[in-house]
């Protein structure tokens, strides 16, 4: 089972504080309904700070590998996680920016009581996953099975029941 702290997001960011680790995506429970298999690995690194605007911030780096389920042969393809994240931390939801005013890599929440976070990593490959995972174009299962199709003349068969006369 994955462990993970849980952090007091105003500590934790206020002292510059440091959470580091890694994982295996099987064990985190909500991840497992969408991989192929729970093999992989991943690794985390959080970092407590403070925004250019002087709020509380985490920055979130992650990376590592889970298997996904490919679409088309529904056998399993890795997909390689990288992600870098800013998250800033503000009190209430007004203090939430528009749509158009929000800053493209800085997600805007209100702060969390306490961080958990096994939730919040699981959150952040759960967002980095692809949509529709596949094997690049040569390399999938589907791609093998049609080209042998391909080569098999489909009517091989009729031509073995056709009768051989002399006439």
């Amino acid at each position: 089972m994955f462990e993970a702290p849980i952090l007091d997001p105003t500590r934790f960011a206020a002292l510059g504080e440091v959470v580091e680790g890694h994982g295996v995506p099987g064990d985190l429970e909500r991840l497992r309904g969408v991989l192929h298999s729970g093999e992989g690995e991943f690794h985390y690194r959080l970092a407590g700070g403070k925004s250019p605007d002087g709020l509380p911030m985490v920055t979130i780096h992650l990376d590592g590998q889970v298997m996904l389920t490919c679409r088309r042969c529904l056998e399993g393809v890795p997909f390689d996680l990288e992600v870098d994240e800013r998250i800033v931390m503000v009190r209430d939801e007004a203090e939430l920016p528009e749509l158009e005013e929000e800053t493209a890599g800085i997600d805007v929440i209100v702060q969390p009581e306490r961080l958990d976070v096994a939730a919040l990593l699981e959150e952040e490959i759960l967002l980095a996953l692809p949509l529709a995972p596949a094997h690049p174009e040569g390399a999938c299962g589907a791609d093998r099975e049609v080209a042998q199709q391909q080569r098999e003349n489909p009517f091989a068969a009729l031509a073995k029941l056709k009768p051989t006369s002399g006439l």
